[in-house]
């Protein structure tokens, strides 16, 4: 007898882990603060401090290569958060400057 889900079952497992790990990962809508100054705060439960702060750079990166602009770091602050209570943050400051 044939298996009906055999064929995809591989993949089952690899997509759930991803969906649950990015569901965990959050961050709030970018924020203009300032002409061409933006705010970004990011966190995950699953990420340690520098993944997080690496997460809100990329974020960051993306949100100016959509205004057709390059990013620029002015400004971070970062928490480590506890484990199993509070997961590590990152709030980043950024302008997004003419190519």
């Amino acid at each position: 007898m044939r298996r009906r889900y055999g064929r995809y079952a591989r993949y089952a497992l690899p997509a759930a882990t991803t969906l649950l790990l990015a569901a965990c990962a959050t961050s709030s809508p970018v924020a203009q603060i300032d002409k061409d100054t933006y705010l970004l705060t990011a966190s995950s439960r699953w990420r340690d401090n520098d993944g997080v702060a690496v997460q809100g750079l990329q974020q960051a990166d993306a949100y100016c290569r959509n205004l057709g602009k390059r990013m620029r770091v002015v400004g971070s602050e970062r928490s480590e958060g506890v484990a199993g209570f509070l997961p590590p943050k990152v709030m980043l400051s950024f302008k997004c400057d003419a190519i």
